[in-house]
């Protein structure tokens, strides 16, 4: 990921591979070799890579994009430690998936050699990379590369500890990653272990990890289609207050409202929601607020959760924003009950802020 990252950066700034060569004191080679991933970033050393990042920062490169290179070399060693790991062999208690929660924007990185959609912060250059001959449109794993990654993250959350903290967090995220593999037996191991961790849940009425568990499960499965597993967990596994504000926090630091590494899922129900702003997570909601959006119940409910409990995170343009988003997906008539009564809550709760 990290040279296909750094490919988009030089030539969003009209630089060529030559001149990247010329001021860092490389061979042009190197710079072809560094953005085909034959050389990979996360080899070279610490002073040589922050020499080209402090180039790229200097030659006008966006900050946010130089911060998705960051993001694409860990990527990048994440996807190295799978496909040189054997997973019998893995202590889950040493697995990168077990010690640190993902972040939305990481995520995204590592989805894109399998879903082929850039990231967000990124969409906009990809549209403008050049395609001089064969090149591809999106980083690239081979074919047995992906058939080991899945593999590998099948057996290692079959294997995590089934009630430890640290094999919850593994296999929570190990679900959800394993999601961006389209194929059908995924998708059948998938719904089968959501069955297990909705038994294992049914024991607690509480904030539990198997709760965070469950809910990336069914974000696993609407993202592969099916239409029930979310809008059932939004619609049954919300009645506590400590499910609601775990929900909220989880969002915040998925899109980065929320700062500070977490490695552990208990910052869902320990971190005060009062913490954060949450303009930056309305905004984030209302942007994907539409009907064809597989996790709109979810939106939908987050939505209505953040507005209820924070008012001020609706500045007036996001308002404006939110009402006609509103408008439209009610107008489209396709979204469950339960939503369509929150986005009605929602247009009024708006239309009592604009009179305060």
């Amino acid at each position: 990921m990290s040279g296909y990252v750094l490919k988009i950066l030089r030539e969003s700034i009209g630089m060529t591979q030559e001149q990247m060569a010329e001021t860092l004191r490389v061979d042009q080679t190197t710079v072809q070799s560094w953005e085909s991933g034959r050389r990979p970033l996360m080899a070279i050393a610490t002073g040589n890579y922050l020499r080209l990042r402090s180039l790229m920062l200097r030659s006008g490169v966006d900050s946010l994009m130089l911060f998705h290179l960051d993001l694409a070399v860990e990527a990048d060693r994440f996807v190295a430690y799978i496909l040189n790991s054997d997973p019998g062999k893995v202590d889950d208690t040493d697995h990168p998936l077990s010690s640190w929660v993902m972040t939305g924007p990481f995520t995204e990185l590592l989805a894109w050699p399998f879903t082929t959609i850039p990231p967000v912060g990124l969409q906009a250059a990809t549209a403008r990379i050049s395609r001089r001959g064969p090149v591809a449109g999106a980083p690239l794993l081979h074919g047995d590369e992906k058939a080991h990654f899945f593999r590998h993250l099948r057996q290692v959350a079959e294997s995590a500890d089934p009630e430890g903290e640290g094999g919850m967090l593994l296999r929570r995220q190990a679900h959800y990653i394993a999601s961006f593999d389209s194929g059908g037996e995924i998708a059948e191991w998938l719904i089968s272990t959501q069955r297990a961790e909705e038994r294992r849940l049914d024991r607690s009425s509480m904030w539990t990890p198997s709760w965070a568990v469950a809910r990336s499960g069914a974000h696993s499965l609407a993202r592969l289609g099916d239409h029930d597993a979310l809008p059932r967990f939004v619609e049954t596994r919300f009645a506590e207050e400590q499910c609601e504000v775990a929900n909220l926090n989880y969002w915040a630091y998925w899109i980065g409202e929320i700062g500070e590494s977490q490695w552990s899922d208990t910052f869902m129900i320990t971190m005060d929601p009062d913490s954060w702003g949450g303009a930056r997570l309305a905004r984030h909601l209302i942007d994907r607020l539409s009907a064809q959006n597989p996790y709109i119940d979810v939106i939908v409910h987050t939505l209505w959760a953040l507005i209820s409990k924070r008012p001020t995170a609706l500045a007036p343009p996001a308002a404006d924003d939110l009402t006609a988003a509103v408008c439209r997906v009610l107008d489209e008539g396709t979204v469950s009950p339960g939503s369509k009564r929150k986005l009605d809550s929602v247009l009024y709760a708006v239309r009592m802020i604009r009179r305060q």
